[in-house]
């Protein structure tokens, strides 16, 4: 076991502590605020706190895992092992920033719990935060700086390995908000469907349309046969998730009653792990409506969903990760920025969210996510499935992954010819 003294045990320290050495690193880790305890391990051991205590391994501490609440943070970027770093407490230390602290803050999502200009979505702007402002948004910075700690810790100590097996893993989910763009609707929406692309004189869709809906032409949304074929050379199945709620003034959905959705769901359910997309209504009034949508959902499958993810992103990361708990959701997917690829929460491990606000961890655990199509579609690069390649193989840790978002008509239109598609299957079949 490697042993922590410290002034003060808090549940922050406790979280962010527990999270990098067990979780990250699969070290078993004890902390104690006893001098002579701390001196009487035999075993490996370091002090965090704000002085050392003599010669011993030691990480000059932040005041951050000692506060309660959200505190304005003076950020300053620094670099240090061509890694950006802030929250420095020592420049002559072995560890020259307090690794712990600043894990903590990007974790938490702490600069979200601040005063902040949200977007017209409501939704925090990822041109506001550190990571894009100092160009390390595309890291999984924590993960980096993690591995640097265990390569010094592991120099010090000879009882703590020093290799690591690296092995990530990719991850592939696929959203499906609407399963058909024509087909399957009610009779006013088509025709409202067909008046629209008539008066625009979209004639494009208008000509689509009609095929499809005699049956000339395959519905452009309707992919669902073909997943078994794409994924069965793939050891990366992938997570789908239905939005299954009624429309709304805030969002318009497709009717939870149809049988041919329910169809689909309980079909895709059959040879793939399902989860819920949460409507923007469910949201906003989780009280009323989260545990109907999910309710619903489980009656159709007759399984038990603990995976989610919110069909139009994270607008409030406290209050919605507090309301998903609340309802008894296990895996949230929603830790990326709509439209945009990164790290939201810099890093690329998995971890159970701590809440701030109440100071606490939340038994839910946050899986990052690094793009959805969109965000994908705006990496600079011909082909950003190669690029994605690149961001998978820099991954540092074997606990990291690259987790995509993409939709059931992005696979309706896989074709060998197509780079972009053709970029796709060689991603997953590698």
């Amino acid at each position: 076991m490697l042993l922590v003294y410290t002034h003060r045990i808090t549940p922050r320290l406790t979280y962010i502590f527990k999270h990098i050495f067990e979780n990250m690193l699969k070290i078993e880790i004890g902390f104690t605020e006893k001098v002579e305890v701390f001196v009487a391990h035999s075993g490996p051991k370091f002090s965090y706190t704000n002085k050392p205590l003599g010669d011993e391994f030691f990480i000059a501490s932040h005041t951050l895992l000692f506060e309660q609440g959200v505190i304005n943070q003076n950020i300053e970027i620094k670099k240090w092992e061509n890694m950006p770093i802030f929250f420095e407490t020592n420049k002559n230390g072995v560890f020259p920033f307090d690794i712990f602290a600043s894990s903590f803050f990007l974790l938490t999502r702490y600069e979200e719990a601040l005063p902040h200009v949200k977007t017209d979505l409501g939704h925090f702007n990822f041109l506001d935060s550190i990571a894009y402002k100092n160009n390390f948004l595309e890291k999984p910075i924590i993960d980096f700086w993690v591995f640097k700690f265990y390569e010094i810790l592991s120099k010090s100590f000879d009882e703590i390995n020093q290799s690591i097996h690296f092995s990530p893993s990719k991850e592939i989910l696929i959203d499906v908000h609407i399963p058909y763009r024509y087909r399957h609707h009610s009779f006013l929406i088509i025709l409202g469907d067909f008046f629209s692309s008539l008066w625009k004189i979209n004639l494009r869709d208008l000509v689509d349309q009609i095929l499809v809906l005699l049956r000339i032409k395959k519905d452009p949304y309707d992919s669902f046969d073909k997943w078994n074929e794409l994924f069965e050379n793939s050891s990366r199945k992938p997570k789908v998730f239905f939005l299954f709620a009624k429309s709304s003034s805030y969002q318009s959905t497709f009717s939870i009653f149809n049988f041919n959705y329910k169809r689909i769901i309980k079909e895709i359910g059959d040879y793939f792990n399902l989860g819920i997309l949460v409507s923007v209504q469910a949201q906003l009034f989780s009280n009323q409506k989260l545990k109907k949508e999910k309710t619903d959902f489980q009656d159709l499958t007759h399984n038990i969903v603990s995976s989610v993810r919110f069909s139009n992103g994270i607008r409030d990361v406290t209050l919605d990760y507090e309301n998903l708990s609340n309802n008894e959701f296990n895996n949230d997917y929603s830790m990326g920025y709509l439209n945009h690829f990164g790290f939201r929460a810099g890093t690329a491990t998995p971890f159970n969210f701590y809440d701030i606000s109440n100071e606490f961890q939340l038994p839910l655990k946050v899986h990052p996510i690094f793009a959805d199509e969109k965000g994908i579609k705006k990496i600079d690069s011909v082909n950003p499935f190669e690029k994605l390649e690149k961001y998978y193989n820099s991954l540092p840790l074997s606990c990291g992954k690259l987790t995509i978002v993409l939709n059931n008509k992005f696979l309706q239109s896989i074709k060998i010819n197509n780079t972009f598609q053709k970029g796709f299957l060689d991603y997953i079949n590698d």
